[in-house]
């Protein structure tokens, strides 16, 4: 699990590239709701885009926490994702100042827009 504690993966059972929006709004629910609790533990966790998925054509998203020490730290900064705060309960996006895209657009694809270096320092 590259050195997170907890990972979470939620996939479309059909081998498809994108799903409607009322499945991706219930997937990030079913998400939010999981995540929260399977990282009780972690101040902050992330819902992450494909941005580096090995089966880009097969619908997923994954899930895990934000710990520094992890083996993947590097790629998770580099990924956009979505930041849940445990302890505020807010939702926050985090997107690198360099984007790789994947094949599949992302869901908010209007706000992709990298941040000026200012405001990226603060993104975890």
């Amino acid at each position: 699990m590259k050195g997170h504690r907890e990972r979470l993966m939620l996939y479309s059972t059909d081998h498809v590239k994108n799903v409607d929006e009322q499945s991706l709004g219930e997937a990030y629910l079913l998400l939010m709701i999981i995540g929260t609790r399977a990282f009780s533990y972690a101040t902050n966790w992330a819902v992450f885009e494909p941005a580096y998925a090995t089966v880009p054509e097969h619908w997923h998203r994954v899930a895990s926490d934000l710990d520094p020490s992890s083996q993947d730290y590097n790629q998770i900064l580099k990924t956009p994702r979505l930041i849940i705060d445990n302890e505020k309960m807010t939702v926050n996006r985090g997107i690198p100042e360099k984007i790789e895209h994947s094949s599949e657009l992302p869901p908010s694809k209007g706000t992709n827009a990298a941040r000026p270096s200012a405001t990226a320092g603060s993104m975890k």
